[in-house]
């Protein structure tokens, strides 16, 4: 397995007998290097110990021993590496396994490099009380093989996670542990603790649309597949879910949303007696584009905003210290999992793990697509200026992607707002169709924006789509801050 590195001290627990002495030994190449004791507690016959901070590396081998009068009872762990856990959580896209991607075989086959990142995969369970353990996993800690990445459709091993882990590990080059806890087809609600549901104002359990593949009433998923691992020491999260609250409370999303990653992190931070940084970096991908009802007219360009807490970018103030990796130019039309199922988890990692790097990891580089930082309204040109604060690349011309309201007696519509002149930073639309009051303005506002990267607008040089937006022309900022990691 991996435990978490320095600057935090993993966390190790277990069960034992009421009041007997637990002495957890680390060792490395058989001579123990740290000891920590302590006291199997009467009320719950759980035993915690927090290890001092260690550098990343290994091999090392963590014994737990218990002594009740003369009776002395051994595990061990062997092959313990220390690095960063990360937790990757969600519903189908994340549940997706490396054997569904595009290219399976080559990436079911690209393990001997990287065989310092360990895998979990957690079972799919419910409960209705929170769970002080988890009932069953599907994957033990394990070193990847083309069997456990592959294990078939929908099981283990993740492939956003997988692929996320590999890109991390590439940057880092240190061990990289993962855990993977998703199931198909779940709703925010099911994730979410009924503290944090009922801070949002969500009605209790009862009808869930019956287009979920389970119905799972609140928090059930929470308290057997999340709660039973705030123990652990982590890194950060990276989340792929939504698409099940296209059309269930799908207008509370923008408060469901950012309350499930605090909530998840204050959880986290206590469960492991502060290890776990109370603000640990989230990551999480806008969802990509499909063809389906439920889809259709505003539902998924809404939950993409409402993924923002309706800012459009992250980190904002009701979301700091998270991550984004858009997808809205990543549709399949073709896969054989339906066009919900995209097949590319290659680019979406490679865009989480950019977040990650900036984010958990500090480093200066861009890892979200450009937003406007100024709209004006030329006077008298029908022309609508946008001014971005970085460098934009016009992929094509696109009449119809960005879209202005047109308002007359308090009756709007949107209208098509052709793309014009551009330059490095500007972008000129032609809304000489309004001829009422130009309010305000959106771009990629539908279920299917664009076709597999082929939207009009990226950032220069890294390959980043510009996000979905709305905003009023009354403002001259959609409250756009630098992409830049600070």
């Amino acid at each position: 397995m991996v435990l978490q590195r320095e600057p935090a001290g993993a966390v190790i627990w277990g069960y034992g007998t009421p009041r007997a002495t637990v002495t957890v030994t680390l060792c490395r190449d058989q001579e123990p290097i740290m000891k920590k004791g302590t006291r199997v507690k009467a009320d719950s016959n759980t035993w915690t110990v927090v290890l001092d901070p260690m550098k990343p590396g290994g091999p090392y081998e963590v014994m737990a021993q218990q002594t009740l009068g003369r009776i002395n009872f051994t595990l061990r762990v062997h092959d313990v590496l220390f690095g960063d856990v990360w937790l990757c959580s969600g519903q189908s896209n994340m549940k997706m396994t490396v054997s569904q991607v595009f290219n399976a075989t080559g990436e079911l086959l690209n393990t001997t490099a990287y065989q310092s990142v360990r895998i979990l995969s957690v079972s799919s369970t419910q409960a209705q009380q929170e769970l002080e353990d988890l009932a069953k996993v599907d994957l033990r800690w394990s070193k990847p093989t083309s069997k456990n990445l592959g294990h078939g459709n929908f099981t283990y091993m993740s492939a956003v996670c997988w692929l996320f882990g590999r890109f991390l590990y590439d940057t880092l080059r240190y061990p990289v542990g993962l855990l993977s806890s998703s199931w198909s087809g779940t709703p925010i609600e099911a994730w979410s603790s009924r503290r944090s549901l009922e801070a949002c104002g969500v009605p209790r359990s009862g009808s869930m649309p019956s287009n979920l593949k389970i119905g799972p009433s609140h928090s059930v998923l929470w308290n057997a597949m999340i709660h039973p691992l705030r123990n652990m020491t982590l890194k950060g999260v990276i989340w792929y879910q939504g698409e099940s609250n296209v059309n269930f409370n799908r207008d509370l999303y923008n408060c469901t949303f950012p309350l499930l990653i605090d909530d998840w992190r204050q959880t986290f931070h206590d469960g492991s007696q502060g290890q776990t940084e109370r603000l640990f970096p989230f990551g999480f991908v806008q969802l990509s584009s499909y063809l389906s009802g439920e889809a259709l007219h505003d539902g998924l360009p809404q939950i993409r905003w409402h993924q923002t807490a309706d800012f459009g970018y992250v980190p904002n103030q009701r979301m700091p210290n998270t991550f984004m990796a858009a997808a809205v130019d990543l549709c399949d039309r073709n896969s054989p999992f339906g066009s919900i199922h995209p097949r590319d988890k290659q680019t979406v990692a490679y865009r989480l793990h950019l977040g990650a790097r900036a984010l958990a990891y500090g480093e200066k580089l861009i890892f979200q697509g450009p937003l406007p930082q100024k709209i004006e309204l030329l006077a008298d040109t029908g022309l609508l200026n946008l001014t971005y604060s970085q460098p934009i690349k016009v992929q094509r011309h696109d009449d119809k992607i960005f879209e202005v309201s047109c308002c007359s007696d308090h009756q709007c519509k949107w209208l098509p707002a052709p793309m014009d002149t551009f330059s490095t930073q500007t972008l000129a639309l032609n809304i000489t169709s309004c001829h009422d009051t130009p309010a305000a303005l959106r771009y990629a506002w539908t279920p299917w924006p664009c076709e597999y990267k082929q939207c009009p607008l990226y950032h220069l040089t890294s390959t980043l789509p510009a996000p979905p937006f709305i905003a009023p022309i009354t403002n001259p900022s959609p409250g756009y801050h630098s992409r830049t990691a600070k």
